[in-house]
């Protein structure tokens, strides 16, 4: 389910890559009831042109998706959008070249 423009507004928005690594962390979470694996996530991170921050681990993912869950009950949408909110604070782009050549015109 990658799709990196999301209609919004009246108008076509850019998703980055870490709404869209949420948003797959999200499917991962919810296809196998409840559990992230931890092996799934490096791949995840490399097929999202992203990589974590000095000092994060993958426990420090894990612990995002969390907190990206607390307070949604039942709304999807705010849940992806929080989990993203929390990637964005421990990951970042690998390859900003990758990234901006794939939305360039």
């Amino acid at each position: 389910m990658k799709q990196e423009f999301l209609w919004k507004n009246g108008g076509y928005n850019m998703r980055l890559p870490q709404e869209l690594f949420a948003e797959a962390l999200w499917l991962e979470w919810d296809n196998h009831y409840g559990i992230i694996h931890k092996e799934k996530l490096p791949d995840l991170l490399r097929r999202y042109n992203l990589k974590l921050k000095k000092e994060k681990t993958l426990d420090d993912i894990q612990l995002a998706f969390g907190r990206g869950l607390k307070g949604t009950f039942c709304n999807t949408a705010k849940q992806i959008e929080q989990i993203a909110e929390e990637i964005d604070k421990i990951c970042i782009i690998a390859n900003w070249e990758d990234a901006v050549a794939k939305y360039k015109i």
